[in-house]
């Protein structure tokens, strides 16, 4: 039990406690797709059942998931009498 213990705290201890070792902390690159350039991202939290028909529709049209949102959210706009938006 002792040797597995040890192993553990051996295997925890940070790689930097080897002598000269240096630590550089580095933050994650911010990369931003070109083809997300003037984009923003809009999210919701529904039920399966709207992802399961969102995909239905996805097979029998061909069309991308962006694509039928885009069209679903015009369709909205539309209702409720405000300027739909042209996809590019």
């Amino acid at each position: 039990m002792a040797a597995l213990q040890n192993a553990l705290k051996t295997k925890s201890e940070p790689a930097s406690s080897a002598p000269g070792a240096v630590i550089t902390q580095t933050t994650p690159a911010s990369y931003k797709a070109p083809s997300r350039t003037g984009k923003t991202n809009l999210t919701a939290y529904l039920s399966q059942d709207y992802k399961r028909n969102m995909r239905l529709i996805q097979a029998k049209t061909g069309e991308s998931l962006q694509d039928l949102i885009a069209e679903a959210l015009n369709d909205l706009f539309t209702k409720y009498d405000v300027p739909t938006i042209d996809r590019e």
